[in-house]
């Protein structure tokens, strides 16, 4: 399996790093990709990827880390985007739920880093927090000819934004939350997942946040991610070993992942 989306630069997280990918290796994770949230991080995701095989990264400026945003960032953010191991620019987006939010802010820096995604043939990773009318709009605006390519992570829009992420060929992820007790949300979920074809899906943890049931309440890491992918196949009508089988190939199409 592929963990797609792990912020394995986190300090809580980054103390025990060689013990978390040993336990990821032990269950079966082949690659993690490891998503910057502000120039700082990108730095740090650079450096986690030389030190770490099975680490590949993401640099981008996560719409709720805008505080000290600088128009150097970017410019900084697209250097880093040649590095060897860097496979995408992200987490990037936008986010509608912390206050106080800037709405202008927040959209011109997910265009600019759009473009720096287009500009050097990466995919985008994509962050929404109730705010999927106005992402779903920049992206398709951005989408163009459709050199515009990505992944929207920790999927939560409704059967719409759906059929738009199918139509622009884009790639979604769910995480360990899909695990809870159903809810209006987890059956909300249940039915978005069952719209995309295997062919449109990405495993991914978020780690350290949302852990599936059992792990629910502690901190989350890569090897939780068979405890996801066992309940998507469930909710699929698949077997495990083809989801695992179809969604590394699809994280590896999208990503460029050779080896």
């Amino acid at each position: 399996m592929i963990d797609t989306h792990a912020h394995l630069n986190y300090p809580e997280i980054k103390k025990n790093l060689p013990e978390i990918l040993d336990r990821a290796h032990d269950a079966g994770i082949e690659y993690v990709i490891v998503p910057a949230t502000d120039y700082n991080s990108s730095l740090e995701v650079a450096e986690l990827t030389e030190k770490y095989e099975m680490l590949f990264g993401a640099v981008g400026m996560h719409p709720t880390e805008l505080k000290d945003f600088k128009e150097e960032h970017l410019s900084e953010i697209e250097k880093l985007s040649g590095h060897d191991k860097i496979v995408a620019i992200g987490e990037i987006g936008l986010d509608y739920y912390w206050k106080p939010f800037d709405k202008e802010l927040e959209q011109a820096v997910l265009i600019e880093q759009l473009k720096i995604a287009k500009r050097n043939n990466l995919p985008v990773i994509l962050h929404n927090r109730e705010s999927s009318d106005d992402l779903i709009r920049i992206v398709a605006e951005e989408y163009g000819n459709g050199k515009l390519k990505g992944q929207f992570h920790s999927f939560s829009g409704d059967m719409n934004m759906a059929e738009k992420c199918i139509g622009m060929g884009f790639y979604v992820s769910f995480t360990g939350n899909i695990t809870y007790k159903p809810n209006e949300k987890t059956l909300q979920m249940y039915e978005t997942l069952k719209k995309f074809p295997l062919e449109s899906l990405l495993l991914e943890t978020d780690s350290p946040f949302l852990p599936p049931v059992p792990h629910r309440g502690k901190q989350n890491e890569p090897s939780y991610l068979q405890y996801t992918a066992e309940k998507i196949a469930e909710l699929k009508g698949v077997s495990l070993g083809e989801l695992e089988k179809i969604t590394s190939k699809n994280a590896r199409k999208l990503f460029g992942i050779k080896n």
